[in-house]
């Protein structure tokens, strides 16, 4: 990296004008997303933090059904259904409903979640939306993916780092990505976030010596995206693995495979050793983990995926695929086991040395998991980095509510 993009890259943004308001109004932030699910998975226990910490919480995205859910009311959502494809006329559509929010809710700061929402959004000329208005994005994982020759990842790297100065902050829940953007030079406040979970996850039990069969656990949609087909195609070479599916497809999944993945649980060999779920609340989910000996995640893309983090803070291991987000999380042979995106016999010979390794090997590699989950990946954290950020860009919670 050049002497010249480090100095870019660490170069403090200087605090947004205008952000430092007399106004007695509570700071309003406004949280985008493409869907509703994001919000329920990944958002939820950040929005009340922010409220607890003295801010108005507005949100904007589509309703996974007819209406919003009712526990979302706290933060009267605006409908904004950015498109999951690249689809021109529904973009324009939404980027117009974007800005018509916008200009409503007039927010001291919008923060944006998921490529879907966020590159369109960072399209538009910042003239478009009031003066005073902040724009911050979370990556939770770039949907490109670092060192492809592949055309579509090229072009997705160079929009993002385009894009980079349309934004005052950048907010990476991975450290690669925050590193490859730092060496790249990307023109933005370059901020770690992270990811983590509650301390309810650190409540399960361990489990130190797994069963025979190996009970493993999916946690998340069901898409192409995810592996999924890799991992039934594995499981069929790997009989000394159960599998839970935990989680379905969303009705906007352009690249569902629920329907497929059924019809192939349903005969042999795989027969009697699927289970699925269907999408449940938290604490089925905390359930499903303690039942299980291990999480699998067998992703072609991700960010740092909550699913694994709550897991290990179970002490449970992983078998993963070796991306971005997963390889932060899972050390082969230490806190679980990696294989190589795609392959399938990769994969399965990954399952395979789960399901036989020795109660030793399975108690090392679960208190080395529970151990990297206690010291790492506490949302707590997450939530004090997140609001010193606000504060950075002049966003300050209301210190009256606060105490």
């Amino acid at each position: 990296m050049s002497d010249r993009r480090a100095t870019a890259a660490r170069t403090p943004v200087p605090s947004i004008p205008g952000m430092h308001s007399t106004r007695r109004r509570l700071p309003v932030v406004l949280h985008v997303a493409a869907v509703e699910y994001t919000v329920q998975v990944l958002l939820l226990p950040q929005l009340r933090h922010l409220i607890e910490r003295g801010y108005d919480v507005r949100l904007a995205c589509a309703p996974d059904g007819p209406q919003f859910q009712p526990e979302f009311s706290e933060f009267r959502p605006a409908r904004l259904g950015f498109p999951r494809s690249p689809r021109p006329v529904a973009i324009g559509r939404a980027l117009t409903s974007f800005v018509r929010v916008v200009r409503d809710i007039e927010p001291d700061l919008v923060h944006l979640h998921t490529p879907a929402a966020a590159l369109p959004a960072r399209v538009l000329p910042r003239w478009l939306l009031p003066s005073r208005v902040g724009l911050v994005y979370t990556v939770h994982g770039f949907a490109h993916v670092w060192d492809t020759e592949r055309p579509r990842d090229r072009l997705l790297e160079g929009v993002e780092r385009v894009l980079a100065p349309r934004t005052d902050a950048l907010m990476f829940q991975s450290h690669e990505d925050l590193d490859r953007a730092r060496e790249l030079g990307y023109r933005s406040r370059l901020v770690y976030l992270g990811n983590g979970v509650g301390d309810d996850w650190f409540d399960i039990p361990s489990r130190w010596t797994p069963h025979r069969p190996l009970r493993a656990l999916y946690v998340g949609r069901l898409i192409r995206e995810k592996g999924l087909l890799d991992l039934f195609s594995a499981l069929e070479r790997v009989p000394g693995v159960s599998l839970t599916v935990c989680g379905s497809e969303l009705p906007t999944d352009r690249d569902g495979v629920e329907s497929e993945l059924r019809e192939r649980a349903a005969v042999a060999p795989l027969a009697g050793r699927v289970s699925f779920t269907g999408f449940v609340g938290p604490e089925q989910v905390r359930q499903h983990v303690g039942d299980a000996d291990i999480l699998v995640l067998p992703s072609y893309r991700e960010g740092v995926p909550r699913s694994l983090i709550e897991g290990m803070a179970a002490g449970r291991p992983a078998v993963a695929t070796d991306v971005r987000g997963c390889r932060e999380l899972v050390t082969d042979g230490k806190t679980g086991w990696l294989a190589t995106a795609g392959d399938v016999p990769a994969l399965a010979a990954a399952l395979t040395r789960a399901a036989t390794a020795s109660p030793e090997q399975y108690r090392r590699q679960s208190e080395a998991a529970r151990a990297l989950a206690d010291t790492r990946y506490r949302e707590s954290a997450v939530f004090e980095r997140l609001v010193a950020t606000y504060e950075e860009l002049g966003v300050q919670g209301d210190q009256a509510r606060i105490e």
